[in-house]
């Protein structure tokens, strides 16, 4: 048994609460806005945005940090820094991409329940930064904007900024695209970065150039504003990881001098690596110079940024063409030869050994989209912007521009499409060139369009090649290649075919070009970027590439069953004791009865040839005795359509007559010489008898006849006494030719 003494059992007295006070403190500073995104350093193979984040708390304390995302995913706690003396704390976060926004939370390490959390969200993405004029601006400009807007892929995933006297962001969606060319090209970057937040950043002003950028005294554009924009972007600590350029409209008129120009501008550098102090006088070509009080260094790092150096867009034609630089009048067209020199101005610029790595590999080179627009009067207007009524204008260049940036930075796999692959057909008959990076298809052809009618004759199946300088009539879609077709019977070693010449455009005839939209006609090709087609095949492909590889052949003309046949005008003259024949040719072996290719009057002398393929020689001196008495070679030594070179000397002094066939000695006939010589009043005949009878049929090389003869087979030292050789219009012009024409 349990005795309990002296237990009084009530209710139990609480004890006080007594409220907790925090002894530390901490806050946060926000970004200047909400949404701000950040650079994840795609131009260096990176993916980790640095994040800035300051505010101010108790002395001595631990900060710690930790980010919290609205897809709901939150990070673990981690020590961040040590408020300073000042009660001051800064500390360089860093976040992978992510497609959700982001809020950052810190607290004091040593009294958890003291925390700030981020007033503003920010995003980690690629920050894009567009350089240039009215091509640019035109993506974002309400005032051309004349199509509906297609529906965004994903809303608050692509921002973009701009200056409109003051800094603007857009945060697109399908609710507010902006402009129909925005939501194109915000389309394209989430279509093949789905996860990924963009934002644009437009450093465009129309109607200017770098000169005018840099140069403080010049008041079309002034670089404070670019400066004032660039620092809404960056407000927050942020890097433009991929500024984009590709300006050329104004600065093309540089030419040849364009890299000359404007490497100082992206390097500090001249050309030849030596280093520029800004404010400097650029001196570029033979005297010219301007000023540049600024360089592209003062806004971008070179640890943290990369320029995407996109090729030059298309420049279209305002009158009629002989060609892609020469003008229906015959003169140069100042502009779009300086835009073309302009083009392997800037290739050359991004190879500089002292570039520095400022440039990522050079991008594709906007061409197969539409310009201008019809004036309603039959012509064509605003030729040198990209159509503002129609989804191939500025919507398929800001698609374009989107996929350059993209390629350029690594962040698709495909290559852009060069011509580096070329084949000349032995014969002459064509020429095909292609691309290692996928079958050539043209818009036209990819859409399944009806192709161009025939009222021109450069509206061929695919723009922008020329031969020898003209525009081609035959360039068409052969299993994945294009074939190039001469103008007029057969390729020769010395003809020269080139592509994307001049604007890029292959357009010649002004405003049908336009109307037929023969942009359609460029050559493309589907690499799998997403929302086009196919990116356009780079222009002005490698020399080398394109070099012809036809064997250089001599003037040759071609006989047939009826001619052309030689006599000779004159009869051959006293004294002749020695003759030789060489025939260059590749000949029908007959497959009945013979062909001559050497006789005379009076049949003193013969060469001819048997259906065996032998050679058979007669000879008859002045006496009219018969010296070698139809003697032939071995069977074969003539081979039906085998080019052969034959030779027959004869020495009536001597009393010898031989046979060569390509240097081979195929007949060595003696004879006992009588009278020394030939008749001289009997005339020589070639390739057929006196009526035209035994014609030799062959595509000939050269003939050639000497009063002399050699014993080894090599050419006499005295002059030929006839020679015959092409082209036909030279051989039918000859004096001893009968019978049909050569061709």
């Amino acid at each position: 048994m349990t005795i309990l003494l002296g237990l009084t059992l009530g209710p139990t007295r609480a004890a006080d609460a007594t409220p907790f006070v925090a002894v530390t403190q901490i806050t946060l500073n926000a970004f200047s806005r909400d949404k701000t995104l950040f650079d994840s350093g795609a131009a260096f193979g990176r993916d980790l945005a640095d994040i800035p984040l300051s505010g101010t708390g108790t002395i001595g304390e631990t900060v710690q940090l930790r980010f919290i995302c609205e897809d709901g995913t939150i990070t673990s706690w981690t020590d961040a820094t040590v408020i300073d003396e000042n009660g001051d704390w800064q500390f360089i976060a860093t976040h992978s991409r992510r497609a959700a926004w982001i809020r950052p939370e810190v607290r004091i390490k040593s009294e958890p329940v003291t925390r700030a959390l981020g007033a503003a969200r920010f995003g980690v993405g690629h920050v894009v930064a567009l350089w240039g004029q009215s091509e640019i601006v035109r993506i974002r400009s309400l005032a051309h904007d004349n199509i509906a807007a297609e529906p965004l892929l994903a809303d608050d995933m692509v921002q973009a900024l701009w200056l409109d006297e003051v800094p603007v962001v857009k945060h697109l969606s399908t609710a507010d695209p902006h402009t129909s060319a925005l939501a194109a090209m915000a389309n394209v970057f989430l279509a093949e970065r789905p996860d990924d937040k963009i934002a644009i950043v437009f450093q465009a002003k129309s109607g200017t150039g770098f000169r005018q950028l840099v140069d403080d005294s010049d008041p079309a554009r002034n670089w404070a504003d670019d400066v004032m924009l660039h620092g809404f972007a960056t407000a927050d600590g942020q890097h433009v990881g991929l500024p984009a350029v590709s300006w050329f409209a104004s600065p093309g008129a540089l030419g040849d001098h364009y890299g000359e120009a404007l490497f100082p501008l992206f390097t500090g550098k001249e050309t030849d690596g030596s280093p520029v102090t800004f404010p400097a006088t650029i001196s570029f070509g033979q005297s010219s110079s301007y000023t540049a009080n600024h360089w592209f260094g003062e806004l971008y790092d070179p640890a943290h940024t990369r320029w995407v150096p996109f090729g030059p867009h298309r420049f279209d034609i305002g009158e009629d063409m002989q060609n892609a630089t020469v003008t229906a009048l015959g003169a140069t067209h100042d502009n779009l030869s300086n835009k073309q020199a302009a083009r392997v101005a800037w290739r050359e610029m991004l190879e500089n050994l002292h570039a520095d790595n400022w440039f990522l590999p050079a991008g594709l080179e906007p061409l197969a989209y539409r310009n201008g627009v019809s004036d309603g009067m039959g012509g064509w207007g605003d030729y040198s912007h990209p159509s503002d009524d129609h989804d191939d204008g500025a919507c398929r260049y800001a698609r374009l521009v989107a996929h350059a940036i993209l390629q350029s930075s690594g962040l698709t796999s495909w290559d852009v499409p060069e011509f580096d692959q070329c084949a000349w057909e032995p014969s002459g008959s064509y020429v095909e060139v292609w691309s290692s990076a996928g079958p050539i298809t043209t818009l036209r052809s990819s859409r399944n369009e009806a192709p161009l009618t025939t009222s021109f004759d450069h509206w061929t199946d695919v723009f922008g090649w020329q031969i020898n300088g003209v525009p081609a009539s035959r360039a068409e879609l052969v299993s994945g290649r294009v074939r190039l077709f001469p103008e007029a019977g057969t390729f020769t070693s010395t003809d020269m075919i080139s592509f994307g010449e001049g604007g890029g455009t292959g357009a010649v005839k002004f405003p049908q070009d336009y109307y037929a939209e023969t942009y359609k006609n460029l050559p493309i090709v589907n690499v799998g970027a997403s929302r086009i087609e196919g990116i356009a095949v780079r222009p002005l492909p490698s020399d080398a590439v394109l070099a012809n590889t036809l064997v250089a052949q001599d003037p040759s003309f071609v006989t047939g069953a009826t001619g052309p046949y030689f006599k000779d005008v004159s009869a051959l003259g006293a004294g002749v004791g020695e003759i030789q024949f060489a025939f260059d040719l590749a000949m029908a072996v007959p497959t009945s009865g013979s062909r001559t290719l050497m006789t005379t009057t009076g049949n003193y002398l013969k060469l001819e040839v048997l259906p065996s393929g032998s050679l058979r020689v007669r000879v008859r001196d002045n006496d009219g005795i018969v010296k070698v008495n139809n003697i032939q070679t071995a069977a074969g030594v003539m081979v039906d359509s085998v080019r052969a070179r034959i030779v027959l000397a004869v020495d009536m002094v001597a009393g010898v007559a031989r046979i060569w066939v390509d240097g081979a000695l195929e007949m060595d006939e003696a004879f006992t010489p009588g009278s020394g010589v030939l008749p001289s009043n009997r005339s020589l005949l070639l390739l057929a008898t006196a009526n035209g009878s035994y014609q030799t049929e062959a595509t000939v090389h050269q003939i050639a006849v000497w009063k002399a003869a050699t014993l080894d087979g090599s050419d006499p030292a005295t002059s030929m006494y006839k020679v015959l050789v092409g082209p036909p219009s030279l051989v039918n012009s000859d004096a001893w030719k009968l019978g049909d024409d050569a061709t």
